[in-house]
């Protein structure tokens, strides 16, 4: 039992060993299940959310407003999954707020499993010519923003008594001192630390945090510097797979975490860096 009182809000539930009754290949189906998803069109959060419909699960994804991608309906038409997209500016607080409330209050959607996959281009500035305006950004989008989701979800999650699952996305560089990635490493490295504390208040309410550190990962965010081929050849000389990272390489493991496969797992980090974080 936790070492703090449990409000009589959020009453504690049980944590059971489904593995006992359940067949091993069950415990990763994910029918019925709805997942929210930050930045889902695209990236390591497109490939968590096909993997997740692919296992069964309806997708809720946040985007940037106005952003314009056919990236749900390609994954509604085939996967078969209900998926809806919602405009999020997760750059405003109340913002979040508001689309949370909407989605659970006024369109009674019920969620199980919260994915905080929404990043941004965080590093490549050196410390002296950091600006107050990109550091409170990269902050606010790899920190306070998950801190909020997960915070509110957590609620929604504690007080119908179900349990949940929730994802946090760390990084790399969360480990290592890279050049130029003075406030995105340190802020990956506080979601890490966030995600633990999370685990920890959660466990009670049958919620499992979990953070995915990913290493080299092509996508859009890192185009430029797979398109530089003397740089990305150092890169993939660093890691023992051998190559980049690819989105759909999140889908297992992610599936993992946010199945009955997992509901003894909670406040751990998984490393998707082909070995990079070893060397």
């Amino acid at each position: 039992m936790p070492s703090f009182p449990v409000e009589n809000a959020y009453p504690a539930v049980a944590t059971p060993s489904v593995g006992d009754t359940t067949p091993v290949l069950s415990l990763f189906d994910l029918t019925g299940k709805t997942a929210l998803v930050t930045g889902g069109n695209g990236g390591i959060g497109g490939g968590i959310a096909r993997g997740l419909a692919e296992a069964g699960a309806d997708i809720v994804i946040f985007q940037v407003p106005g952003e314009k991608s056919d990236f749900a309906a390609t994954l509604a038409a085939e996967t078969g999954r209900r998926v809806d997209v919602y405009d999020c500016d997760l750059l405003k607080p109340e913002e979040i707020r508001e689309t949370v409330h909407k989605l659970l209050k006024i369109d009674s959607r019920e969620i199980d499993i919260l994915c905080n996959c929404a990043g941004i281009t965080g590093g490549f500035i050196p410390v002296l010519d950091e600006t107050d305006a990109h550091r409170e950004k990269v902050v606010q989008i790899h920190f306070h923003a998950v801190y909020s989701l997960s915070s509110l979800l957590g609620a929604h999650f504690a007080k119908r008594g179900k349990g949940g699952k929730i994802i946090n996305i760390a990084s790399l560089a969360a480990h290592r001192a890279f050049t130029r990635f003075s406030v995105y490493g340190p802020i990956k490295a506080a979601v890490a630390q966030l995600t633990e504390s999370l685990a920890n208040e959660f466990a009670v309410y049958h919620v499992q945090v979990n953070t995915l550190t990913p290493g080299w990962i092509h996508t859009p965010l890192s185009q430029k510097t797979v398109d530089n081929p003397e740089r990305s050849k150092e890169i993939v000389d660093s890691i023992p797979a051998g190559r980049w990272g690819r989105p759909n390489d999140f889908k297992g493991v992610a599936v993992f975490l946010s199945s009955a496969a997992s509901d003894y797992i909670t406040g751990a980090e998984i490393f998707v860096t082909g070995g990079a974080h070893s060397t």
